[in-house]
C-alpha cells in the first residue's frame, strides 16, 4: 500500500491583464488533487479559462491580491464543468508582475484555494541593487515575504511598505553590523508597526530575505533571512555558498557547497560566520575516505559542525545547520546530484537526494522531451546508503521505455514513483526511504502550449513488495484515455 500525491503546475507567460494601466504577466497554475487520484483531468480547459478570465477581468484598478483570489475561487466554482470537480484539493495561482510606476518592483501574488473555500494569500516584493551601508557598503537585494492570515477580504496597498523597506536598508544606521542583524531589524520593524503600513491584524508572518554576492569580509554569496511573526519571535537563518570546491572522493571532484544555519528562535546576537565557512573548506578539503558516497560526506560534516559549535561560536545559537553537495555528472554517475544533510542541536539527522536526468524523450503525447528530477527523503538517522546508481538507471529507462504513449505526464510520474517505492528492495531502499518525489518538467508543445511540471510523491504505508528484476517495469494504473479527458 502506497500514498500518492501529485500537483500540476503550468505556466502562462506573457499574459495581458487589464489592471493597473495594462500589464503583461506570467500567471503559473497549481492543481493539488487529493492524495491517491490517479484518473488526472485534461489541463487544457483550466488554462484557456485562466487566459480568458485574465484578458477580460472587470475591474482595473483592483491589487494583483484580488485578481489571483478571484481567480482561484473562480476555478473551483467552474470545477465541474473544467473536469476538476471531486478530484481536485487545491487550486494556486501564481502572479508575476515587472515593476511598473507605481510600484517600481518585481512582484508576486499568490492566491491557494482548498475545497473547503480556505484561501490563503502571500504577496512577494522584491528590491533590487540596493547599496546598504553596512560591512564597508554592499550592494544587495531584498525580498519581502507577506503571508496573509487566511480569508483576508481587503488587502492593503503595498507601496508605502516597499518604499520604507527601501529607505530603511539605503540609510541603515550601524555599519558594523551583519547582514543577520539588517534583515532581523528591519523584519521586527515592520512587524511592530504594523498599523502605520495597513497590515494591522492582517499578517500570519513577514519575511526580510536579503541576497548579497562575496565580498573581502565574507568571499561568499550570502542569504540572510528573517521570519517576523506578530505576537510571537523571530526566526532567522543564514545559507552562504561555497563554490568549486574540491572534494577528494570519487576520483577527486570540484563541487558547489550550500552551508544553511538556522538559529534558535529569538536569537539577537549573531556569531561570525567566517570560522564555520573556514572549518567546511578545511573538512572537505582533506576528506580522509576518497570512496564514502556523498550521502556519508555531508552527514559526517554536519556532525563535527555539531560537535565543534562551541569552538565556531556556535554554541546556544543554533537549532540546526544543513550541508548540500551539489555536483556534476562523473562517469559513474553521469547525472546532476545533489546531496543534503540536516541535523539539529540534539543530533538528529535527516538526508536528502536528488538526481536530474536531462533531456530525456518520454514516448508520450507524440514523444516530448523532458527533464526529470528524482528527489529521495531518507528515514532519520540512517547509517548505511545505498549505491543510487540502480535507480538513476532504472528511472531512465522506464521513462524513455514508457509502454502507454497516449497516458498524460501526471500518469507517468506517478506510475514510476510508486513503481520505485512498491518495489524498494530492488534498489536497496526498503526500510531506507520516507518518501520519494519525481517532478517530470516539459517544455510547451502542441497540445499543450505552455511548460508544464508534472510532481508525484509516493510515501511508504506497508512492507514493500518482490524485487524486480533489472528489465521489469510495472504499470500500477493502467488507465483508458479514450473518454472526454483525453487530450490528444
Amino acid at each position: 500500500m502506497l500514498i500518492l500525491d501529485h500537483v500540476q503546475r503550468v505556466q502562462l507567460s506573457d499574459v495581458f491583464v487589464p489592471v493597473q494601466g495594462g500589464i503583461v504577466n506570467d500567471v503559473f497554475i497549481n492543481i493539488k488533487p487529493f492524495t491517491g487520484v490517479n484518473n488526472f483531468a485534461n489541463i487544457v480547459p483550466v488554462t484557456n479559462f485562466a487566459k480568458s478570465f485574465l484578458s477580460n477581468y472587470p475591474n482595473p484598478n483592483e491589487f494583483y491580491e484580488n485578481i489571483s483570489k478571484n481567480l482561484s475561487a473562480a476555478i473551483y466554482n467552474n470545477a465541474e464543468i473544467l473536469g476538476l470537480a471531486s478530484t481536485m484539493e487545491s487550486v494556486s495561482i501564481e502572479m508575476v508582475r515587472e515593476p511598473i510606476a507605481a510600484l517600481p518592483y518585481p512582484f508576486v501574488s499568490q492566491s491557494i484555494q482548498n475545497s473547503a473555500g480556505n484561501r490563503a494569500q502571500f504577496t512577494q516584493l522584491e528590491l533590487n541593487n540596493l547599496v546598504i551601508p553596512v560591512q564597508g557598503g554592499t550592494v544587495g537585494n531584498a525580498t519581502i515575504n507577506l503571508d496573509f492570515v487566511d480569508n483576508l477580504a481587503a488587502f492593503p496597498d503595498i507601496t508605502p511598505l516597499a518604499n520604507f523597506a527601501r529607505s530603511y536598508l539605503t540609510t541603515y544606521a550601524n555599519p558594523n553590523d551583519f547582514y543577520d542583524n539588517v534583515s532581523q531589524n528591519l523584519t521586527a520593524t515592520i512587524v511592530n508597526n504594523a498599523g502605520a503600513f495597513g497590515l494591522a491584524g492582517a499578517l500570519d508572518s513577514i519575511s526580510v530575505e536579503l541576497v548579497r554576492g562575496p565580498n573581502a569580509g565574507v568571499p561568499h554569496p550570502l542569504v540572510s533571512t528573517s521570519i517576523g511573526t506578530p505576537g510571537g519571535g523571530l526566526d532567522h537563518n543564514i545559507r552562504v555558498e561555497i563554490e568549486d570546491l574540491f572534494i577528494p572522493v570519487q576520483g577527486g571532484i570540484v563541487n558547489d557547497v550550500v552551508l544553511s544555519i538556522d538559529y534558535l528562535n529569538g536569537v539577537g546576537t549573531f556569531p561570525d560566520i567566517i570560522p564555520v565557512t573556514n572549518f567546511v573548506k578545511s573538512f572537505l578539503n582533506t576528506y580522509p575516505n576518497p570512496n564514502d558516497f556523498y550521502e556519508n560526506v555531508n552527514k559526517n560534516l554536519t556532525a563535527a559542525i555539531v560537535n565543534n559549535a562551541a569552538g565556531l561560536g556556535l554554541a546556544g545559537t543554533m537549532e540546526s545547520v544543513s550541508i548540500e553537495l551539489t555536483r556534476g555528472p562523473i562517469a559513474t554517475l553521469p547525472y546532476n546530484f545533489v546531496s543534503q544533510n540536516i541535523r539539529n542541536s540534539a543530533g538528529n539527522n535527516q538526508q536528502i537526494t536528488q538526481l536530474e536526468l536531462e533531456d530525456l524523450l518520454i514516448p508520450v503525447q507524440g514523444g516530448t522531451i523532458a527533464d526529470g528530477l528524482l528527489t529521495l527523503d531518507f528515514v532519520d538517522n540512517l547509517e548505511v546508503f545505498p549505491d543510487i546508481t540502480p535507480l538513476a538507471n532504472f528511472t531512465r529507462d522506464y521513462l524513455t521505455n514508457y509502454a502507454n504513449t497516449n497516458d498524460f505526464y501526471d500518469n507517468v510520474s506517478q506510475n514510476l514513483t510508486a513503481t520505485i517505492v512498491n518495489n524498494a528492495g530492488a534498489f536497496g531502499l526498503a526500510g531506507a526511504l520516507d518518501s520519494l518525489t519525481l517532478d517530470l518538467r516539459r517544455a510547451p508543445n502542441a497540445d499543450l502550449s505552455h511548460p508544464l511540471i508534472s510532481t508525484s510523491t509516493a510515501i511508504p504505508a506497508a512492507p514493500t513488495n518482490n524485487p524486480l528484476t533489472a528489465s521489469e517495469s510495472v504499470e500500477i494504473f493502467p488507465q483508458n484515455f479514450s473518454h472526454e479527458l483525453a487530450l490528444f
